[in-house]
């Protein structure tokens, strides 16, 4: 695998999620000095460094290197989940964490 990959895969994502490399870099917990010079560069990052991208995308590293779309390892009740997770704006999301939250406190 080329360093390539990783950088059209981190452009790929920021693509499909809709995301700048400023937001990217914000979700990452990152600068977006530091996203700019891994694209430019197209330098392979550190583990830690794509583990901080994947976190921003709200993926593993297992899904980051699927190329396919694949998620790998879950069940289909599991990607059923994600399928509706995807589908939903980022208000809602919030508001579904917060209702999940709210049912394991009533276990």
């Amino acid at each position: 695998m080329d360093d390539n990959f990783v950088v059209k895969r981190i452009l790929e994502l920021c693509e499909k999620k809709h995301m700048s490399q400023y937001e990217l870099a914000k979700q990452a917990g990152m600068t977006q000095s530091s996203i700019s010079t891994i694209i430019s560069r197209g330098s392979m990052p550190r583990i830690s460094t794509l583990e901080q991208i994947c976190k921003g995308f709200g993926i593993t590293l297992a899904q980051f290197f699927t190329v396919d779309g694949s998620c790998p390892d879950l069940s289909d009740e599991q990607l059923k989940a994600m399928d509706m997770w995807e589908s939903l704006s980022g208000k809602e999301k919030i508001a579904l964490e917060r209702f999940v939250g709210i049912l394991k406190d009533m276990r």
